[in-house]
């Protein structure tokens, strides 16, 4: 089954506005948290709320810059992608859920006035040697944002339950 961009660009607002079989959907996930609980850790080995959305963030701007760098665009600033509860305070939980807000919606942006050949076009891995097809990037970047939905979910539970 082949899939459009349409419909990348629809997942990633779906997971992020909509009604999902799975449950809350990121926006609603994160809303109403308090900044206390943003920044709190359940237990030391796992991530706060913040620092999860802060490395969705810093994921989504790298998806950005790698669809920026293949159109010729100019790049926009990117930061670590693990950032510490102390840096991320200086930010505020506010401006990071705003942050990360608006990293979603210009990749979908992005995406919508694009045609299914992109999908084919390849981009450079940072990390790894070689290069891949924006498809499997964006596959990625599905998959990785539900990972964390999931994560974000069981640390407002422990959370909750302290």
């Amino acid at each position: 089954m082949n899939i459009t961009i349409q419909a990348y660009a629809q997942q990633l607002e779906a997971i992020n506005y909509k009604s999902l079989w799975i449950g809350s959907n990121v926006m609603q996930k994160i809303d109403g948290i308090s900044d206390h609980t943003a920044f709190t850790r359940p237990i030391p080995e796992l991530h706060s709320v913040a620092e999860i959305i802060g490395h969705l963030t810093a994921l989504n701007i790298n998806v950005i810059n790698k669809i920026k760098a293949y159109l010729s665009i100019q790049q926009v600033y990117q930061s670590d992608y693990w950032r510490s509860n102390e840096e991320l305070k200086t930010i505020g939980w506010k401006q990071l859920k705003e942050d990360y807000e608006q990293s979603i919606l210009s990749l979908i942006i992005l995406l919508k006035d694009k045609d299914d050949s992109f999908l084919e076009k390849t981009y450079q891995e940072d990390r790894f040697i070689g290069s891949n097809p924006f498809e499997f990037l964006l596959e990625g970047v599905i998959h990785h944002i539900l990972y964390h939905l999931g994560q974000i979910g069981i640390v407002i539970k422990l959370l909750i339950r302290k």
